[in-house]
C-alpha cells in the first residue's frame, strides 16, 4: 500500500484552518485556547498554519474545548442540504479501477502517529472511519496525560501489536484482534514493538 506522510498542506491543514475558523467565530484567541490546552501559543499558532504536528490526545482536546465533533474537526465533506438530504459530495481523492473511492493522504500526528480517512461521512453521522498507523516507539499520548474525548472508538488492529493502556490497564492487541474503548475513560494507544502497526478504527462522537 502505498504511504503518503505530509506535515504540511494537505489534510494537516485542513485540520489547522478548521480550529483557527471555529476559534475565530468563537472569539477566542490563540493565547487563550492555548492556555486551555495546556500548550504554548507559537505552538497552536503553527499547528492552524499546518506548520506543525499534534498529539493525538491534543487534538481531541481541541475538539473539546471548542466543542467540534471529530468529523468537523477533520473536515468532512459530505454535508446535509437544506432540505435535509446529503448534498452532493466534493469530487473523490483518487479512484482506483472499480471506482473505489480512496484518500490519498495521511494527517501526520507527533509521536509516529499517522490518521487516514477511508471514506467521507454525512456530517449529521458523526463518525469517522480512519486507518490508522503507529510506527515503533509512536505514542498517542504522553504517559500522564492519557487522551479523553467524547463518543467511543472501535478499533481493529490489521498487522502488529498494539498496547492499549485503559485508566491504568494494559492490554495487548495482534492481527485480528479488536476492541471498544469509551472515549471518557483515560486511554493511550502504544507500539511498543520494532514492528509497524496498521489497524482500522471507527470514532463515534
Amino acid at each position: 500500500m502505498k504511504r503518503t506522510a505530509r506535515a504540511d498542506g494537505g489534510l494537516g491543514a485542513t485540520v489547522g484552518q478548521n480550529v483557527r475558523a471555529e476559534r475565530e467565530r468563537l472569539g477566542i484567541s490563540v493565547r487563550e485556547l492555548a492556555r486551555r490546552l495546556g500548550v504554548s501559543a507559537s505552538f497552536l499558532s503553527q499547528f492552524e498554519l499546518g506548520q506543525s504536528k499534534a498529539a493525538v490526545n491534543t487534538l481531541f482536546a481541541i475538539a473539546s474545548e471548542l466543542n467540534l465533533s471529530l468529523d468537523k474537526l477533520l473536515g468532512s465533506s459530505v454535508d446535509t442540504g437544506r432540505d435535509g438530504g446529503p448534498a452532493p459530495a466534493r469530487p473523490l481523492t483518487l479512484a482506483d479501477k472499480e471506482g473505489a473511492a480512496e484518500f490519498e493522504e495521511y494527517l501526520t500526528l507527533q509521536n509516529g502517529v499517522r490518521w487516514k480517512r477511508l471514506a467521507d461521512m454525512p456530517a449529521n453521522h458523526h463518525v469517522q472511519f480512519l486507518l490508522t498507523e503507529y510506527d515503533p516507539g509512536s505514542d498517542s499520548a504522553p504517559g500522564d496525560v492519557p487522551q479523553r474525548h467524547p463518543g467511543d472508538d472501535y478499533g481493529y488492529v490489521l498487522e502488529g501489536t498494539l498496547t492499549v493502556d485503559i485508566d491504568g490497564k494494559e492490554r495487548t492487541l495482534s492481527a485480528g484482534e479488536a476492541i471498544h474503548l469509551r472515549g471518557d475513560v483515560p486511554h493511550r494507544l502504544r507500539n511498543t514493538t520494532e514492528a509497524l502497526v496498521r489497524a482500522v478504527w471507527f470514532v463515534v462522537s
